[in-house]
Formats: structure tokens, sequence, C-alpha cells
């Protein structure tokens, strides 16, 4: 997609996070936001520790106005759902933004 870029830090890429952004950017695209870029950062806390690992989720989406920038933390539990639900939680703030913005425009 263009205009998606997608970060890692301090953990390696994953085909099912991609997919999940790849998913949750294309639902904001069909918002009609005219979203000229959107760069995620994915990072993850300590390397070494075993478990409850934090992860934070950041979006700056590029739109017409200015930029929406989101950042959401999790550390709940199995890091596999915490990445998930960081990943959901920004997405999601990101939409009610985008919509707030469209309420506001009278689009």
């Amino acid at each position: 997609m263009l205009g998606l870029m997608i970060a890692y830090r301090n953990l390696d890429s994953s085909p099912a996070v991609e997919e999940q952004i790849n998913e949750r950017f294309a639902d904001l695209e069909k918002l009609g936001a005219r979203i000229e870029s959107c760069d995620v950062v994915i990072e993850a806390g300590d390397r070494r520790k075993v478990s409850g690992r934090e992860f934070t989720v950041r979006l700056k989406i590029a739109v017409p106005g200015p930029d929406i920038d989101v950042e959401r933390r999790v550390d709940r539990g199995e890091p596999a759902a915490d990445v998930n639900l960081a990943i959901r939680e920004a997405f999601d703030v990101a939409r009610r933004e985008i919509l707030e913005r469209k309420s506001r425009q009278g689009a």
C-alpha cells in the first residue's frame, strides 16, 4: 500500500502484525480522510524480560490539516496479545479522530 510505512524497534517483523496493520489502515482509508501517509512504529520494551513485555504503537497519519498522532502502550499479558491490542487501540483512536474531524467539517 502506498503511503504506509511500518517500523519495528526491539522486535522482529511479523507477517501477522503487518497483515493486521494493513487491514486497519485499509479501514481508515475507507473513511475518506484523504490520507497522504501513515507511519507505524511498533516498539517492544526490554528484550531481556521474559513476561509482561511492554509494547508501544505509534501512528503518524498525514492528512490535510494537522497530522493525527496516536500512541498506545500495553503491557498486560502475553506478548502476541499485547502487541495486537496496542495496534487495535491505536487504530481505533485514529479512526475516532478522523470521524470527529469529518463531523466538524460537515463532511
